[in-house]
């Protein structure tokens, strides 16, 4: 991991992260992001290296590319296609998260540093990650990355539009959210729909909240636990000023 990273993760451990301790942490994301890193300069040095033929598994040439992010409380998974970032996952097995991207798609998922992924792609990769280290950082209050939300439906997309509204900072409850969006009444539908959410820190859902000001709920088939899941929403919050219970919701 460079200098700047390992400075990052410090930076993230002195923060005050409820996830996890900082030797649970240590090896297991730095490992991740100093592979992602790798990965990144080696296929930056091919680029101009006409890519190798490969046999890719059914013959399907690959919809998505995956790296991994270190996140104060781990790797997060990510994956990027042709129009953009598509999937960020938080806590779950890279095996599952490929998996599932990969169904989603319609086709094979592969890393990021294969020399057959498109410049395109790795830039995606490659902004998200800086985004990413200025969001944990406190110098970046909104991303810029452009999102695909390939494989949802207009009710899921209307509610993220609905998340994606907010600002840094501002939070709102699932049933407010629901009249935001012009369907007053449906707080449960605007959950499960947030718990479908697969570009989350980019997409807000951290930042909907149960209407007496309390977390709610976090993530949807995640394999992390619940208590696990809340923390890092906590964590997300706090980061951005939000104290749980709040009394300030907007919309």
């Amino acid at each position: 991991m460079s200098d700047r990273h390992a400075d990052l993760t410090a930076t993230l451990l002195r923060a005050g992260d409820p996830l996890p301790d900082p030797e649970t942490l240590a090896a297991e994301t730095a490992a991740a992001q100093a592979a992602t890193r790798r990965g990144l300069a080696r296929a930056e040095g091919a680029r101009a290296v006409p890519a190798r033929r490969r046999a890719w598994v059914g013959d399907a040439a690959p919809i998505a590319a995956h790296a991994v992010y270190a996140a104060p409380w781990g790797p997060v998974h990510l994956a990027a296609a042709a129009h953009g970032l598509v999937a960020v996952s938080l806590r779950q097995p890279q095996e599952e998260f490929l998996a599932d991207v990969g169904r989603r798609l319609g086709g094979p998922v592969v890393p990021v540093a294969d020399p057959a992924v498109p410049t395109a792609w790795r830039a995606t990769i490659d902004r998200t990650i800086t985004e990413l280290d200025e969001y944990f950082a406190g110098r970046r209050t909104a991303f810029d990355i452009p999102v695909d939300l390939v494989g949802l439906s207009a009710w899921d997309r209307a509610v993220l539009g609905g998340a994606a509204s907010l600002a840094y900072g501002e939070v709102t409850s699932y049933g407010r959210l629901a009249r935001m969006i012009g369907r007053p009444g449906a707080a449960r539908a605007v959950g499960g729909a947030l718990g479908r959410n697969p570009v989350p820190i980019v997409v807000p859902c951290h930042r909907i909240l149960a209407g007496d000001g309390t977390l709610g709920g976090y993530g949807g088939g995640w394999t992390g636990a619940r208590e696990e899941m809340l923390a890092i929403k906590e964590s997300l919050l706090a980061r951005e000023g939000v104290r749980i219970p709040t009394a300030t919701l907007v919309g």
